[in-house]
């Protein structure tokens, strides 16, 4: 691996700015819709520096596993990777309340809208850790997949077994009346087709990849958005780039923000259309999700309660303060 520094020096020695290649950890397949948007984002930075800054991608968490990733970016075990907030939330208590469903606006206002707002925190919150935010974007399309019926409100779930991923999802579940079940994403379709779950919280391109309207033909679209991927580099990384450099990264970073999660917005709309084609679809009315977001209130505020630095309260306040 080339770090940065040792172009930097090695420019220094011989009076220009070297090239570096540093590699781009991705947790997801090449396939994924993240994915090709870090993908794109790494190919414009090489561009736009003319290749002296250069992210070589490298998918499926084949250098770090994403619970390890923001203490493989402090430890310069990798130079930059695309982390999940949720995972951070042992070192980052208030990344915890984005792992809840509809913890990111959707509508009111705009995600793509929100998600700059929100920024300038994340980047302070991950500076202490010797990591900087170039740039985030959230996960949209989240719903019920459940083996026998569609669910239309939230006294329907009520005594239904529901796989969740996360504590936090538990606890909306069990405030819906349903029982919350922990299950590693790779056994979702099996206790699907067992019968061991009746329904799964899952994202659309999840129930599509992993074909669970096999097992679960019933899917019930919530548009739920939360948690969030957010693309980072080494304090070391960032300081041995030049002002120029630093620039024109950043330049392109906050369009990433802006332009992936309205991309990703646009991709969740394709996903439910395919989703129509394969199973059997309900749009969740918007006076049935004002319920359930009514009915999971308690949990967002056990959720803030949690979080006692007064960034981290920034953050969170300013989350739950957005319309849904």
């Amino acid at each position: 691996m080339t770090k940065l520094k040792t172009g930097a020096l090695i420019a220094s020695i011989i009076g220009t700015q070297a090239a570096a290649d540093m590699q781009y950890s991705l947790p997801f397949n090449e396939t994924n819709e993240f994915s090709k948007i870090g993908i794109e984002w790494a190919n414009a930075v090489s561009a736009a520096t003319n290749g002296e800054i250069t992210f070589e991608p490298v998918a499926n968490s084949a250098l770090v596993t994403i619970p390890e990733t923001l203490d493989a970016i402090q430890g310069s075990v990798v130079p930059a990777a695309m982390g999940v907030a949720s995972a951070m939330a042992g070192t980052i208590p208030a990344f915890g309340y984005l792992e809840l469903n509809l913890s990111v606006p959707v509508n009111n206002p705009l995600t793509e809208e929100a998600m700059p707002q929100i920024f300038p925190d994340v980047e302070k919150l991950l500076a202490p850790h010797d990591a900087k935010a170039l740039w985030i974007m959230p996960a949209f399309g989240g719903g019920l997949a459940c083996t026998s019926e569609i669910l239309e409100s939230v006294e329907e779930w009520s005594g239904k077994k529901v796989r969740t991923a996360g504590r936090w999802q538990a606890k909306q579940m069990e405030a819906a009346g349903a029982s919350p079940v922990s299950l590693p994403a790779s056994d979702i379709y099996p206790a699907l087709q067992n019968g061991t779950i009746d329904c799964a919280l899952i994202s659309g391109s999840i129930y599509l990849s992993n074909s669970l309207y096999e097992v679960a033909p019933y899917f019930s679209d919530y548009g739920f958005a939360g948690n969030m991927l957010i693309t980072l580099v080494g304090a070391d990384v960032w300081d041995d780039m030049t002002d120029e450099q630093k620039k024109i990264v950043t330049d392109l970073s906050n369009e990433t923000t802006v332009k992936g999660t309205k991309q990703l917005r646009e991709v969740s709309v394709q996903e439910a259309e395919n989703i129509k084609a394969k199973a059997t679809y309900h749009k969740v009315t918007d006076e049935e999700l004002a319920n359930l977001l009514q009915t999971w209130d308690p949990v967002y505020q056990e959720a803030m309660g949690e979080v006692t630095d007064e960034l981290g309260k920034h953050l969170v306040d300013t989350l739950y303060a957005f319309g849904r």
